[in-house]
């Protein structure tokens, strides 16, 4: 059986409201070892929280995401520094920049995501990066605050999967890759060091092509390390091993370890 990590999801959202444990449970019995929830605000990031706590294979992450920044209540930072003091919490995350929109406050963006890179920097712990059309600035940012982490749901142009994982950032791979639109992404991992290499699903925002219109879950990274085996060359084993240390070694998950 592959030993799936999937360290990017939402399972707090509603769409998982009416079956949301049995899910969870089912794909815990079928490989999944474990699970990073990630917050987006404050109240996500404290739904993250409560529900790594019932679980033994989930963990959170927990942070304002930049499509959040415009509003955050006051005091935010702190509610994140006292979230990420808990012993579930690995990462901060999903931080970072979007520019999809033509009317994204860029400076407030930032703003937000500085921040959070400080708060990371001052717990020395990793970061779960949300980068949308924002290279240049992310890759700007980044070299001004050093970090570990992230970036999660890569699908950008290959060029700049390039320059993060040159300068020490994995990248979550995600359900995008078995889509036809996908070449730059494959691009990447063809030339990617496996060992920058994550698996990820973003459930239940974007499933394998293979259930295209569905709710995603962790079960669609199976789909994932298919494609990804096929372009580099790996077994399937080999690439859910690989993805599983990396995991490991980023987040500092060590109970897990055989």
């Amino acid at each position: 059986m592959l030993r799936i990590t999937d360290v990017h999801a939402h399972y707090d959202e509603k769409a998982f409201d009416k079956d949301r444990e049995d899910v969870l449970t089912s794909l815990h019995e079928n490989g999944v070892e474990f699970i990073i929830n990630s917050g987006s605000d404050v109240p996500s990031s404290e739904r993250s929280v409560s529900l790594a706590g019932k679980h033994d294979f989930i963990y959170a992450s927990v942070g304002v995401f930049p499509l959040s920044a415009y509003d955050v209540p006051d005091r935010w930072i702190e509610s994140i520094r006292e979230l990420a003091g808990d012993s579930k919490v690995i990462a901060i995350g999903e931080i970072g920049l979007d520019y999809h929109e033509p009317d994204a406050d860029r400076e407030k963006q930032k703003e937000v995501f500085r921040a959070q890179l400080d708060l990371a920097s001052e717990l020395d712990m990793p970061v779960v990066i949300h980068d949308r059309e924002a290279d240049e600035d992310m890759l700007q940012e980044l070299s001004k605050r050093p970090v570990r982490g992230m970036i999660h749901r890569f699908f950008s142009k290959a060029k700049y999967g390039k320059a993060f994982t040159d300068n020490g950032i994995y990248l979550g791979i995600g359900p995008a890759i078995t889509y036809p639109d996908a070449g730059e992404l494959i691009e990447t991992v063809r030339a990617m060091d496996p060992s920058m290499m994550l698996l990820e699903t973003d459930a239940p925002f974007l499933p394998a092509s293979s259930r295209a219109g569905m709710r995603a879950d962790s079960s669609d990274i199976r789909d994932v390390i298919s494609v990804i085996a096929s372009i580099k060359g790996m077994s399937e084993e080999e690439v859910a091993e690989t993805a599983y240390r990396n995991a490991m070694m980023l987040f500092g998950i060590k109970h897990q370890e055989e």
